[in-house]
């Protein structure tokens, strides 16, 4: 930050770094659209292991590819796999059109004895109403009856009008409720004028004094009524006697208040129960922990109960305004269990239901298995929504749920307890049926994908460091072509395609499909082609048969050996993915054509830029060939293009800090030393072919590059050269007789 120099001073500021860091990209990042067992459909799912990949979309299948690519791809070094799964759209670019379906199953309820149906209140007795509070009763549907609560305070009211000729300390003693007797003395000072006490006066000094009770003036003003403060047929109101009643001439009876509750402000149950069982027919009220609950009479679930909205004492009493139906005690469907994902994997799932471990009996047990074995276990679930097991919270859970099943709550009738999963004993249940895997009719259209999806190719749209692209389950002319032209077109050269060859295919038929089927020949420099297929361990006998090994597409085990070979060393992606040291096949042990091991068979498919695979003996299994598919371009083999696209994508992101800033010798010279900086790290990992930085690389942003004309337009030219790396592809040796003893001694003879 700038100072100001007025006093004199030493400051200390500190520049701008004269050259910035360029960090590299990742060069590794493989994606790939395939076929799976299950999992996300068109959703970009980032793997670093293939059992993570395994957990999200299964295991092998007879119809994909997919899970021996992603194998391969790990076992051969690969570390990161951003992976999408695909299957058959009507439209591509509307992603709900899929072919695929989710399978389901309904778990039933255990067969019970009939139940009624009942309301349970939610607030804790007594209960605070007011005197005509309602709860309108509705059974079985029919029309609702009334219960009223009615209360009236006791009240007497004296005989004498005023004015009260009172004296100084005359009394007033009375009982009020049963409760102690009280005494209220009048004195002067409480009145104009204590010999001619007005009713209001006297009023006042009751209510000053008084306990459990108040006055008030009545008739038209003249008389006094003393009332008790508790309203119904506990209030009494008794006037004992006094020296001032011979005045005001209270009666001296016990008076008693009326209703049907003792007290209107702290109604008890049973209180309710009598007043409302003897209004409405066919319930009972009962007292549950402190809670009001109303029963209907009948069990069975044509027999109901409900409170209605038009109840002025529901809130009070904490009743719900639902209607509450009983139970026939036959089984009804309580839990559906969904297929997390789309598929038929679901024909193998079953689910076991046992009682709870916590021995809470609304509470039960959940496993899933699959093909019989167990795959998850969930404890202590319920029914009720509420509680913090609820069986939809857990199973759903985004990530401590299932991976192969969703839970749904059907809403079945009854408490937690009764509409708890049937335990099973012998018999699981399910399996899940009506699951579709939507590939019968899956093209490469689907695959491709659409951006309005988005799907196929398409979502890999949202992989930012994406750097490999491999489509296993999908081969063909329309399909390598539109790998290219992601690659090449929509991002822009950054990403490189590894094509699998058509399974089947002879030397002489991959030849013809890349001349001319395909024209993938001098296509594109961001895409390499391999044959022949490969062969591999069957992992699972009992789904691809009892032979020992099986054929797949190569791609995945060839992405692996390029993450590999990058990760091998700093610069690694500078070398060449092949040949017996870097190019290695791990887990392959055999090819599907082995006239690929003879050298006339490599003879004829490698100037067609098709890379072979291929042993010799002594030899690992390995990739032996380097061409990209163009060779007529710059960087013809596939490190110098990959590397290439490594330097070009880290300089690019290393540059933003140029873009929009001043355009001069020095802000060019900075941009100048920031790539040549970057660039001589290259160097030093080995990524040219020359001796020295000079002559490996060069770094122009000067004038001719960038005269006035360029500056107006605002436009910053750099350009950059670079001396790859070029591979030995032919070892000549040259022997020869060794004739130098001869020579030198005719040389001697001559002499």
């Amino acid at each position: 930050m700038a100072k100001e120099l007025l006093a004199s001073k030493t400051i200390i500021l500190e520049e701008e770094p004269r050259i910035r860091q360029i960090q590299g990209v990742p060069t590794n990042v493989l994606g790939m659209i395939g076929i799976t067992e299950r999992g996300p459909i068109a959703e970009l799912k980032r793997v670093l292991s293939f059992e993570e990949w395994a957990s999200y979309f299964g295991g092998d299948i007879l119809n994909g590819e997919a899970s021996h690519a992603v194998r391969g791809f790990f076992q051969n070094g690969g570390q990161v796999l951003d992976f999408v799964r695909t299957v058959h759209f009507t439209d591509a670019s509307v992603v709900s059109s899929k072919h695929s379906d989710k399978g389901s199953y309904t778990i039933p309820t255990a067969a019970t004895s009939a139940t009624a149906g009942s309301v349970l209140g939610t607030a804790l007795a007594p209960f605070n109403l007011e005197p005509s509070d309602t709860l309108i009763v509705a059974v079985d549907g029919a029309g609702g009856t009334t219960a009223t609560f009615t209360a009236v305070a006791a009240a007497v009211q004296c005989a004498t009008a005023e004015n009260y000729a009172l004296v100084n300390g005359y009394t007033l003693i009375f009982h009020i409720d049963a409760a102690a007797e009280q005494t209220i003395a009048f004195l002067t000072s409480e009145f104009v004028s204590i010999g001619a006490a007005t009713a209001e006066e006297v009023a006042a000094v009751i209510n000053a004094k008084c306990i459990g009770a108040h006055a008030t003036v009545t008739s038209g003003g003249t008389k006094v009524t003393i009332t008790s403060d508790t309203r119904g047929t506990a209030s009494v109101v008794h006037i004992t006697g006094g020296t001032a009643n011979a005045i005001l001439g209270f009666s001296t009876g016990s008076v008693a208040g009326t209703g049907n509750v003792a007290a209107i402000d702290a109604v008890s149950i049973a209180e309710v129960k009598t007043v409302v069982e003897l209004a409405v027919a066919g319930v009972t009220v009962s007292n549950s922990g402190g809670y009001a609950k109303i029963t209907r009479n009948s069990a069975g679930a044509s027999y109901s109960v409900q409170v209605t909205a038009p109840s002025t004492a529901d809130d009070e009493l904490g009743f719900d305004n639902a209607t509450h139906s009983g139970t026939s005690g036959a089984a009804q469907s309580t839990l559906k269990m969904w297929g997390k994902y789309d598929g038929t994997y679901v024909n193998d799932v079953t689910v076991a239901i046992s009682n709870a471990s916590s021995g809470v009996a609304s509470e039960f047990n959940l496993r899933v298995l699959d093909g019989g074995l167990v795959m998850e276990n969930f404890a202590n679930l319920t029914m009720d929504p509420t509680a913090d097991r609820y069986v939809e919270t857990i199973v759903n859970h985004a990530k401590t749920g299932s991976q192969l099943v969703s839970a749904e709550d059907v809403d079945a009738v009854g408490t937690a307890a009764q509409r708890r999963p049937a335990v099973t004993v012998t018999v699981h249940h399910g399996p899940l049926a009506g699951g579709l895997d939507g590939i019968d009719d899956i093209t490469a259209a689907d695959f491709v994908g659409d951006v309005g999806g988005p799907t196929g190719l398409r979502v890999l749209d949202q992989s930012l460091d994406l750097a490999l692209l491999a489509v296993p389950d999908m081969q063909g002319s329309t399909m390598h072509n539109a790998m290219i032209t992601y690659c090449e077109t929509i991002r822009d050269g950054q990403v490189f395609a590894i094509l699998d060859p058509p399974a089947g295919y002879s030397k002489t038929d991959i030849c013809t499909y890349v001349d001319t089927t395909a024209a993938l020949y001098e296509l594109s420099e961001f895409a390499a082609i391999y044959w022949p297929q490969v062969k591999v361990i069957n992992p699972n006998k009992n789904l691809f048969g009892l032979d020992e090994t099986i054929i797949v597409p190569p791609s995945g085990h060839i992405a692996g050996v390029y993450a590999r070979t990058d990760a091998s060393q700093p610069g690694g992606v500078y070398n060449q993915p092949a040949g017996i040291e870097r190019g290695i096949l791990r887990g392959v042990v055999g090819f599907e054509d082995d006239d690929v091991k003879q050298e006339t068979c490599r003879d004829l498919i490698y100037p067609k830029h098709i890379n072979p695979l291929t042993t010799a003996p002594g030899l690992p299994l390995h990739i032996d060939g380097v061409y990209a598919l163009k060779t007529s371009s710059n960087f013809p083999t596939v490190a110098e293009r990959r590397g290439v696209t490594y330097i070009e994508q880290s300089i690019k992101r290393g540059t933003q800090f140029a873009r929009h800033g001043d355009n001069t010798d020095t802000s060019r010279a900075r941009v100048n030393r920031t790539i040549a900086a970057f660039l001589l790290v290259q160097f030093n990992n080995k990524a040219f072919r020359g001796t020295t930085p000079a002559a490996s690389f060069f770094v122009d942003t000067g004038l001719g590059l960038n005269p006035p004309s360029e500056q107006f337009a605002m436009k910053m030219n750099i350009r950059i050269g670079l001396a790859t790396k070029k591979p030995a592809e032919f070892i000549i040796i040259r022997v020869s007789q060794d004739t130098r003893a001869l020579e030198e001694e005719l040389a001697a003879a001559t002499a």
